[in-house]
C-alpha cells in the first residue's frame, strides 16, 4: 500500500466514524502533540514497538493535514 492509499483508507474510516477534524490549526495541534510524545518516548528509551506507535501516530496527523490542503504526500 502507497501512502495515498493509506490517506484515502484513514479519511474513509474517519467519515464512517463521523470524525473528520474540523480545522487544519485542529490537526496541527495534534501534530505538535505527537511529536512531543515521539520525544518522550526516545527520552524515557520506550520499546521499540511503543516508538513505532508514536510514528504511526504522527503520519496519521500528517495524512490528515494533507487531506485537508489536498497534498499527495507522495
Amino acid at each position: 500500500m502507497n501512502l495515498e492509499e493509506l490517506k484515502e483508507k484513514q479519511i474513509a474510516q474517519m467519515k464512517r466514524k463521523k470524525c473528520l477534524p474540523k480545522t487544519d490549526i485542529e490537526v496541527v495541534l495534534h501534530l505538535v502533540e505527537e511529536v512531543g510524545e515521539i520525544c518522550e518516548a526516545i527520552r524515557e528509551k520506550q520499546t521499540r514497538k511503543e516508538f513505532e506507535g508514536e510514528i504511526a501516530d504522527i503520519l496519521w496527523q500528517l495524512n490528515k493535514i494533507c487531506w485537508i490542503h489536498n497534498i499527495n504526500l507522495e
